[in-house]
């Protein structure tokens, strides 16, 4: 994924922008990039996968000046970049993705259009075009900026979402994608505007949240306000796992706070398997450090059991944003360590955002088991991930999901060629088989079960707890949230 920042300030923007930028730093660990705009463009971009981003810009301070700023984290590409062309003067970033990337850059090369950048893929071993490039290109046919963004978007219709953010020499652009997968949201505060894919980093700065943007809007903003440019219309499908794991706690996205969800899906799971888990004389709850945290927390007021910690995480690095398996491994096998004397004997329920990959949950399942627990049920706050994102990069093979190769072991045929509707109903023979076989999965590494047995949250069920407020009243409905990576409906 990526994360976008832009500001317009009556002071120097350095200061600010870096805050802003690096409170996006859990969306990606590739490239970190700023851009800001006095009498030119001043561009600095940095490897930011074994450093973070913060300690990166420190050189480029007195460069990195003026009134308007833009930024970037990044998963893979090089950002931002400038274009200099018959619509404009201007530095772009963008965050999302798009699966005809090649198709679209292919037809611009056959058009005569030169390419500076590549993005080089390590897990395949291939160079692809950059995002924020192509649709630089795309935009400088259009007949003027706003006309660009809205062709770029026509270009991408079907094949993925993608936000963007312009920085002119006047001010900055912000616009929404069309089907509104992710978020960009207006802050203001005493001396500046600002525009963030997460409001994380807005209190700290005193910014107050003036408009979260409409899909298809496209806002023009300076030091002294804001112009809507395209109104962008009501509706979307906002990312649902962006309130299940991927944004930070203190978010807030269409107007639902990212924690205050967490609990809710936590309570939801621990009322659904109620029974069960009365009937398992729990010593306690937990979470998974940290995203498994919030939804521990709703766990733990619903049924009246108190929290303890047996895991505690080391840094905040996330291990998903890493570029190759290795280094994923790597990052997951280090961030978190078991507490022996809470785990030994101890019975508990113990909650996570999700299993993905099971690429790393099952190491950290054997440095469960190695403390011999007594019985532990994990309880996931989303159902099994069975397809793959065309929205974002973070996983990009059918073979990477863990429910996705239990299913093809038990059809014995290709996962693309399968009926999943059983598989996506909790009562069918098929689910609990499908379940049960990822439970040995994850064992896999142990010499003794670590994880007795997985209850994975029913669909309905997080889609409720997220969109309906703690007072019982709908802010969003089913209908409005992209459940494609369970469901593959768009």
């Amino acid at each position: 994924m990526s994360g976008l920042a832009g500001i317009a300030t009556q002071k120097n923007c350095f200061k600010p922008l870096h805050r802003l930028t690096n409170s996006h730093r859990h969306l990606g660990k590739s490239k970190g990039g700023m851009a800001s705009k006095d009498q030119q463009f001043h561009v600095a971009i940095h490897d930011i996968e074994r450093t973070p981003f913060l300690t990166k810009f420190e050189t480029e301070r007195k460069k990195l000046s003026g009134h308007l700023g833009i930024g970037v984290i990044s998963s893979s590409d090089n950002q931002p970049l400038v274009f200099n062309n018959e619509v404009g003067h201007y530095a772009i970033c963008v965050q999302g993705n798009f699966n005809n990337l090649k198709q679209l850059g292919d037809k611009l090369k056959k058009e005569g259009f030169n390419f500076r950048e590549e993005t080089y893929d390590p897990k395949h071993g291939i160079s692809r075009y950059n995002k924020a490039e192509l649709c630089g290109l795309i935009i400088s046919t259009g007949s003027n900026i706003v006309e660009g963004i809205k062709k770029a978007w026509e270009e991408i219709k079907g094949h993925g979402s993608i936000n963007l953010i312009l920085l002119t020499k006047d001010g900055i652009y912000a616009a929404r994608d069309p089907r509104g997968t992710f978020s960009l949201t207006l802050g203001q505060n005493d001396h500046a505007y600002s525009v963030v894919s997460e409001t994380t980093a807005f209190p700290n700065l005193n910014f107050k949240t003036v408009k979260e943007l409409l899909p298809g809007e496209i806002i023009f903003f300076d030091r002294k306000g804001y112009q809507t440019l395209a109104p962008g219309q009501e509706g979307g499908k906002i990312c649902t796992f962006l309130y299940i794991y991927t944004a930070m706690p203190p978010a807030v996205i269409q107007k639902i706070t990212v924690e205050k969800s967490r609990y809710r899906t936590g309570a939801k799971l621990w009322q659904r398997y109620q029974d069960l888990l009365l009937k398992a004389e729990l010593d306690y709850i937990a979470g998974i450090p940290d995203s498994g945290m919030g939804h521990a927390l709703g766990a733990e007021r619903a049924a009246g059991i108190h929290l303890e910690r047996p895991l505690t995480k080391l840094d905040d690095e996330r291990s998903y944003i890493f570029t190759t398996q290795e280094m994923r491994d790597e990052a997951a096998d280090f961030k978190i360590t078991v507490v022996e004397e809470v785990i030994e004997e101890m019975r508990f329920f113990l909650l996570d955002d999700s299993l993905v990959r099971n690429t790393q949950f099952r190491w950290l399942v054997k440095k469960i088991a190695a403390c011999h627990p007594d019985h532990v049920i994990l309880g996931l706050a989303c159902p099994a991930l069975t397809h793959i994102c065309p929205f974002e990069e973070s996983t990009r093979d059918w073979g990477e999901l863990a429910a996705c190769r239990v299913i093809e072991m038990i059809e014995r045929k290709p996962f693309t060629s399968v009926d999943l509707t059983p598989y996506l109903d909790p009562q069918s023979d098929k689910y609990q088989l499908m379940v049960k076989l990822i439970t040995k999965e994850v064992n896999r590494e142990s010499s003794m079960d670590g994880v007795h047995q997985i209850l994975y949250q029913r669909q309905a069920d997080m889609l409720s707890a997220i969109g309906t407020n703690d007072k019982g009243e709908v802010i969003l409905p089913p209908e409005r949230f992209c459940t494609y990576c369970w469901d593959g409906k768009m």
